[in-house]
């Protein structure tokens, strides 16, 4: 290609050929100062990389390998089609990129680096495996870029000359290194054994310590029976004994197999003395079991080499001789009389000594009395007929045995005798008494409280009702039937309204009629200005007791049938002071209790029982009574029989 340079030479060179002819002659350049288009090939010189040659300019078509620029742009290769860097002299293949000198060679059936051989060198590394495990042998590595039977591409075979050598092989204990880990006979082959500790090296291990190994060792066994590896006596090939450990290892200790065991014989009787018959061997006795094989009869206790010969038609002493022919015996029986033949001697009287019972004797002396059939052990005790028909020698009045005799039968304290945990007469409903004063009467010691009582008497205490018992004033045993505290008076217009016993408005009048002796009743009427009626004797302001033989709460009297007992007497309205209500119930009041007589008049009073709300109003008469010195004012009053 030319330059422009060379151009420009040439022109000037022809001008002066030009001067010299003596010719003027114009500049070839334009007047304007535009670029030449010397090849005529439509590109100026400023753009046309030879000017000099038509066939190069920037509109031709690139022509390769030959040597020029056709195009005009150095980026269109000439020589290196590809574009790999490599002209296409030294390159063996200029349409691909992947084919040079510097390219890398690779299994593809190419020449890859252009150096004249294909597939060389390259491709995996195979190894030979003759004996076809799957394992090549690593000394034997080529380099191919395809494998060929007899060739693999693991290199950890070990011995490629045995198929059962390989790293997937199982190791066992053989002497080889089967899995090709560079150990042999290591713990963990397959056919390796569990060795158990022997610390006291009699032979058997101690199974709570063991390894695994090809061969034992040194202090290992391959059993673990051992139950004690600290001591060589003790191992399963040992002999058990009596009183020591498990020495044989069965879990079991001073079992029957052990060489010092005894020989023990039944003792069915209990006696101390066994059959040889039955026997057992064991280290200790077996329950029922002993030493002795003595015994003649192992069925009877009274019956051993221990036992005293008695006329019994028995060898008792086992010594091979009855009753009279043993010369150590045996010593006679003593019978008792039976006078009444009810098969029970008396307790005392004749007596005979022999082997045998003469007739009318009997070895039993329990009959309390031999006069009588009907009174031996034998017997039912009938209680409270003065008769001990069973000889129990227990008290004929003291049915349930609380050592306290019936109260009614025989008036002891007991007034429940079918139950020994009750006795107190009154402590219970069903123990109730009679009176205050029959309680009192059975038991002595009473203090003063509440006592259940069944006035009725008869035998039923369903009905018994509880009591306040003064068991002290007065001698005691009164019965209170009647109470009232101010303010408290009887708001009704019955006197047989009922509170319980320990109220002060309280009431059994309904009841009096039952404790009458003999058409009497005796009475207790207490009045008090301080205190209540159960402060004692000291509170009350006046009393009086009496009696009379009518109830003065349903009966009607002249007053002929009233005895003064005790207290204090009115001596107005002719001296009758017994209480009754004859006036108040012919006029309709039924709560009123006075000793109005049937010839007297409606003021002629002494004592009475009432409610506040028959004498007009609290502030008249607050618990009015009258004949203790006249109209009183008494903060309470109180009723009671004996």
């Amino acid at each position: 290609m030319r330059t422009l340079p060379t151009l420009l030479l040439t022109l000037t060179l022809a001008a002066c050929r030009s001067e010299d002819k003596g010719e003027v002659v114009e500049s070839a350049v334009p007047e304007d100062t535009g670029p030449f288009d010397i090849d005529g090939d439509g590109f100026a010189g400023g753009e046309d990389c030879d000017d000099e040659d038509s066939a190069v300019s920037p509109g031709a078509a690139e022509t390769p390998y030959n040597g020029l620029d056709d195009d005009c742009d150095p980026s269109t290769p000439d020589d290196d089609l590809d574009g790999d860097g490599h002209a296409q002299a030294e390159d063996c293949d200029d349409t691909d990129d992947d084919i040079s000198p510097s390219a890398t060679e690779r299994c593809d059936g190419l020449d890859n680096n252009c150096d004249g051989a294909i597939d060389e060198a390259v491709g995996d590394v195979w190894y030979s495996d003759l004996d076809g495990d799957g394992y090549g042998d690593p000394a034997t590595a080529t380099q191919r870029c395809d494998g060929e039977s007899g060739l693999v591409a693991d290199a950890r075979d070990c011995d490629d000359g045995d198929a059962t050598v390989s790293p997937s092989a199982d190791e066992r204990c053989d002497g080889f290194d089967n899995d090709c880990d560079g150990t042999t006979d290591e713990p963990e082959s397959i056919d390796a054994s569990t060795y158990y500790q022997d610390a006291d090296g009699d032979g058997f291990g101690d199974g709570d310590f063991g390894t695994r190994a090809c061969a034992a060792p040194e202090g290992y066994v391959p059993g673990s029976t051992d139950c004690d590896d600290a001591d060589a006596q003790a191992n399963p090939e040992a002999d058990e004994v009596c009183g020591g450990g498990d020495e044989d290892c069965d879990g079991s200790l001073d079992e029957d197999e052990a060489i010092d065991a005894s020989t023990w014989a039944i003792d069915y009787d209990g006696d101390g003395f066994g059959s040889g018959r039955f026997t057992q061997v064991a280290c200790a006795a077996p329950a029922g079991y002993v030493a002795d094989t003595t015994d003649c009869d192992d069925a009877r206790d009274d019956v051993n080499p221990d036992a005293e010969e008695v006329c019994d038609s028995l060898d008792n002493d086992c010594d091979g001789l009855i009753d009279t022919e043993d010369s150590d015996g045996p010593a006679t029986v003593t019978y008792h009389l039976d006078a009444d033949r009810d098969g029970y001697g008396a307790m005392t009287g004749a007596t005979v000594s022999d082997c045998e019972a003469p007739t009318g004797y009997t070895e039993d002396d329990s009959d309390c009395d031999d006069s009588d059939a009907d009174i031996n052990p034998a017997e039912t005790e009938v209680f409270y007929d003065g008769v001990d028909a069973d000889c129990a020698g227990d008290d004929d009045f003291d049915a349930d045995g609380d050592g306290y005799a019936s109260w009614e039968e025989v008036g002891g304290p007991d007034c429940l005798d079918s139950d020994a945990s009750v006795w107190t007469c009154g402590s219970t409903k069903a123990a109730a008494g009679l009176t205050c004063a029959e309680i009192l009467s059975a038991s002595p010691s009473s203090a003063d409280g509440l006592y259940w009582v069944d006035p009725d008497g008869d035998g039923d205490t369903s009905d018994a009702w509880q009591a306040y018992c003064d068991m002290t004033r007065d001698g005691g045993g009164w019965t209170k039937v009647e109470s009232a505290l101010y303010p408290y008076w009887f708001s009704a217009s019955s006197y047989t309204q009922v509170g319980s016993a320990s109220d002060d408005n309280y009431t059994q009048l309904t009841d009096l009629d039952d404790f009458a002796r003999a058409g009497v009743w005796t009475f207790r009427f207490e009045v008090g200005n301080s205190g209540t009626w159960t402060t004692g004797a000291a509170s009350r302001a006046h009393y009086t007791v009496w009696s009379q033989q009518h109830n003065p709460f349903t009966d009607s009297t002249n007053g002929s049938d009233y005895t003064l007992i005790d207290g204090e007497e009115s001596t107005t309205c002719n001296g009758f002071n017994g209480l009754h209500d004859s006036y108040y119930l012919k006029h309709g009041v039924y709560a009123m209790s006075s000793d109005v007589d049937v010839d007297e008049g409606a003021n002629c009073w002494w004592m009475q029982v009432v409610p506040l709300v028959q004498y007009g109003s609290s502030s008249q008469y607050p618990g009015y009574l009258e004949g203790y010195s006249g109209p009183n004012v008494h903060v309470w009053q109180s009723l009671w029989v004996y």
